[in-house]
């Protein structure tokens, strides 16, 4: 079906997320790194600009956590809110 419609099976980079806390409604999402390919042809259409954000590479040595790593990490910075529940 897809090559019928002239589109592939790629989807771009991302992390997905599944958030949930007590009073709130369970958040589940993606976010895709900025500078993917496949960012403007997803093969299932989920990229919205606001859940596109640049993945830095980051050197070995003490991430935001506390943990060493001793290779190369990426680093995320994302926003995530939620809904009181209804």
């Amino acid at each position: 079906m897809l090559t019928a419609a002239g589109r592939h099976p790629m989807r771009p980079a991302h992390i997905h997320f599944k958030v949930d806390a007590a009073g709130f409604d369970t958040l589940i999402t993606h976010v895709f790194a900025a500078d993917s390919k496949y960012l403007d042809s997803d093969a299932v259409f989920g990229v919205k600009r606001s859940l596109i954000t640049p993945f830095t590479m980051q050197n070995p040595g003490v991430a935001p956590d506390g943990k060493t790593m001793d290779v190369p990490y990426y680093l995320v910075t994302f926003d995530i809110v939620l809904a009181r529940a209804s």
